[in-house]
């Protein structure tokens, strides 16, 4: 099952790849004639000139000023919303979780502490809430176009991110999202303005009022933005959500799609297919390796029930028999491999070693990434493998002609170390004050650890999926929580788009038979095995004391 789900993927994010090159390079596409009026009346209405470019300072406050806008406005919309348009029934969300959940969305790691049909309004899931879902995924994919044209170019200028973000909302998601809303609702996902439906069960006289919305126009942006958040608080767990396997296949090629197509479409534009098959192949190690951590953890049951004589199959518990263990595995991890954070069983029902599975791409913060940050994440460990293998072999560091000097080596370190950084701390500060920020805790205390470390790993990789297991809608964590995620977004896009300034402020110089090969296998190999030693040497003593006890 793994490796047809692998192919799959595989095959959709490798034909998609000469359309992001295209958008990359800046050429034309075949809906560029259709969206281009739409963008310049846009850009026209709102001042922005495209031919005016920007290097690393002028293009991210640009990019940190459209992000404030929005989320200011969205969180006093959700505050006004909740006190004067509530219908009757519905929570009004405290300030504390309006703030984290736009700052949540805002960072595309739509991390939930909240149940979406009992909390937030239509006008509030369509404006707010996917209105931002769009915003974050063209954020992400705008750094991207940015990161790759410092690459390309030696002119010192990263682009114009406010044409950027139009390109990859109209030219890229937008289209695919509407694409996957239309398969989703061909294959029973309901969309519609009623708010419920009620039924009539077979036995009793009781009815069930089940409630309904716009769930696969959310459910399209919320896999193609690598988004996450879920119409129901069960995700693509909930039938509505993710009726059959058919569906639950379309999820999986719809959030893996844009991030699989960005990195053989970066070989392309740089020029070096090599390359990038060499990064697809350390990215499909990576999945393998914890799918089927997962996988063997969840078919292999609960040890407990297994010693009682129980022999049932696997862990079936928190699973939808319609999809199984092994899609179910498939699905945790890839959703945590990229950042999209979606889930289709309960997380907090699986083995201690499938937890562990689902967990570890999300320390290396979502190899994969998101749209757009996906590139940007695993060049950050490329530029420290290339600089450390160099130097091992007696070789000059450099890619793509460009030499990796101090500053680049300097700010991916920066970038990556970061991630452990704003982990670590947190998790840090609620042992010592666990009298009073654990009061919520029911499990064992490696239990408890892993579920600390899930809940800030899934913060700060901007992933967003849950363990559960203790109340996370207090006051503490929806802060902790949403600082944790704005740290993990845009500090670590800041690092990487510096690295891409400084790229482009370089003239490309061949050194022949004096670099280090980036598109060859042992390249791969040694990107591979720096990705998890340094995995390891960040965690190994949390994991030890927490999943790895358990």
């Amino acid at each position: 099952m793994i490796a047809l789900y692998l192919i799959i993927i595989s095959f959709f994010g490798y034909m998609i790849a000469p359309y992001i090159k295209k958008l990359y390079t800046g050429e034309n596409t075949k809906l560029r004639k259709y969206t281009d009026p739409i963008i310049g009346f846009i850009e026209k209405v709102a001042g922005v000139d495209r031919n005016k470019t920007y290097s690393f300072k002028g293009y991210f406050i640009s990019l940190i000023i459209f992000n404030f806008v929005a989320g200011t406005i969205s969180f006093l919309f959700l505050i006004f919303q909740g006190y004067f348009f509530k219908a009757p029934g519905q929570d009004v969300m405290s300030p504390s979780l309006t703030f984290n959940t736009i700052i949540s969305f805002l960072t595309n790691t739509n991390l939930q502490h909240y149940s979406s049909p009992t909390t937030l309004t239509y006008l509030d899931l369509t404006v707010v809430i996917i209105g931002l879902m769009f915003l974050s995924a063209g954020t992400g994919f705008a750094a991207s176009m940015a990161f790759v044209r410092g690459i390309m170019n030696d002119d010192k200028k990263l682009g114009n991110f406010f044409h950027d973000f139009l390109v990859a909302i109209f030219d890229l998601i937008l289209p695919l999202s509407l694409l996957a809303t239309v398969l989703l609702i061909i294959v029973g996902v309901p969309d519609t303005t009623y708010s419920s439906i009620i039924i009539h069960p077979f036995f009793g006289k009781m009815t069930v009022n089940i409630p309904i919305g716009p769930v696969a126009s959310l459910e399209g942006i919320k896999n193609i933005g690598t988004n996450g958040g879920g119409f129901y608080g069960a995700n693509a767990g909930y039938p509505f959500e993710n009726p059959d396997w058919i569906s639950n296949l379309i999820e999986v090629v719809s959030f893996t799609i844009i991030p699989i197509g960005s990195i053989f479409a970066l070989g392309q534009a740089l020029n070096n297919r090599k390359f990038g098959r060499v990064i697809y192949g350390v990215i499909v190690a990576l999945f393998i390796f914890s799918a089927l951590l997962t996988f063997f953890g969840e078919i292999s049951g609960i040890p407990a029930m297994a010693n009682l004589g129980f022999n049932y199959g696997g862990n079936f518990i928190g699973k939808e028999t319609a999809i199984g263990i092994s899609q179910s595995s498939i699905f945790s991890t890839g959703a945590t491999l990229t950042s999209t954070g979606a889930a289709n069983s309960a997380l907090i029902d699986y083995t201690p070693a499938g937890i562990l599975g689902i967990l570890f791409p999300l320390l290396l913060n979502d190899p994969l990434g998101g749209v757009g940050t996906g590139i940007l994440n695993i060049f950050s460990y490329v530029i420290f493998t290339v600089f450390i293998v160099s130097l091992m072999v007696g070789k000059l560091p450099e890619i793509m002609s460009l030499k990796v000097s101090a500053k680049e080596m300097k700010y991916s370190t920066y970038s990556l170390i970061t991630h452990p950084l704003i982990i670590i701390v947190p998790l840090g500060i609620v042992l010592l004050l666990s009298p009073i920020l654990m009061s919520s805790f029911v499990n064992t205390r490696p239990d408890q650890i892993t579920q600390l470390l899930y809940e800030f790993a899934t913060a700060a990789s901007n992933n967003g999926s849950e363990v559960g297991g203790f109340a996370t809608n207090t006051a503490f964590f929806n802060i902790i929580d949403g600082i944790i995620m704005l740290m993990g977004r845009f500090p670590i896009m800041a690092f990487q788009l510096v690295i891409a300034q400084s790229f482009a402020s370089k003239k490309p110089k061949v050194l022949y038979g004096r670099t280090f090969d980036i598109g060859s296998f042992w390249f791969g190999m040694m990107l591979f095995f720096t990705m998890l030693l340094l995995g390891l040497l960040s965690f190994f003593p949390i994991l030890a004391v927490g999943p790895l006890l358990s």
